[in-house]
């Protein structure tokens, strides 16, 4: 393969790396919104339309992948690059699976009562959290930011104690009354929401450590105390 067909395989592999970040991104948009209005129907179709698109994108990116790499045989930064999309790619479609799993979760369910407060207040700053994590490593990403990336990887630990956080305020909340069907159902789906929204976290940190990869060449995956 020509240097010249290879640059436009891997600017074929950026731009839908793009895509796929921008349609991620915006399913949290759209979760964001529907966490102030979960009647708005219109925001669901929404979101159900750009799964597919997700889903469907990923799979264009993964047959790119493997093109690239049986066509030109890439070596260091190029291979690094080209293994970097496949993990990104996985990693953006997990997040969009989990917004629309949260997405699902507000639908059916109603967090209005005035004793769910601090919970939806907490579901609301880890969804900052996570959508400021998603795009500071899509940033680190596409700019070969490497110390971008080790401020994602380290914001990773305040979401995990907001996940943690939720679980005491869930115990707060329901302990010490009899619960309800209803009570029992609010409180599982707040705990899955938030489950959902630490794993989105976690798939943002695995961006950032494809940076790392990228610009270091050093897997830094499963390493104590990065």
């Amino acid at each position: 393969m020509t240097s010249e067909i290879k640059k436009q395989q891997l600017q074929i592999l950026l731009s839908e790396f793009e895509l796929i970040a921008r349609m991620t991104l915006t399913q949290l948009q759209i979760l964001g919104k529907l966490l102030q209005n979960s009647t708005l129907q219109p925001l669901i179709d929404e979101a159900e339309a750009n799964e597919i698109i997700i889903d469907r994108l990923e799979v264009k990116i993964r047959e790119e992948v493997v093109f690239s790499i049986f066509k030109f045989n890439p070596v260091a930064e190029d291979l690094r690059r080209i293994i970097a999309y496949q993990d990104i790619t996985t990693n953006l479609e997990r997040v969009g699976d989990m917004a629309l799993n949260v997405i699902h979760y507000i639908r059916a369910s109603d967090f209005s009562a005035p004793e769910l407060i601090p919970a939806r207040r907490l579901v609301s700053q880890m969804l900052e959290a996570v959508n400021q994590m998603l795009r500071n490593a899509v940033g680190s990403f596409a700019n070969q930011d490497y110390a971008a990336a080790l401020t994602v990887i380290a914001e990773d630990d305040r979401l995990d104690e907001m996940f943690h956080r939720m679980k005491t305020e869930l115990q707060q909340i329901f302990a010490d009354r009899t619960l309800t069907v209803k009570d029992i159902e609010r409180m599982l789906a707040l705990s899955a929401i938030s489950h959902n929204l630490e794993r989105c976290g976690d798939s943002a940190t695995n961006i950032a450590e494809a940076t790392v990869f990228l610009t270091e060449g050093k897997d830094i995956r499963h390493q104590e105390g990065k």
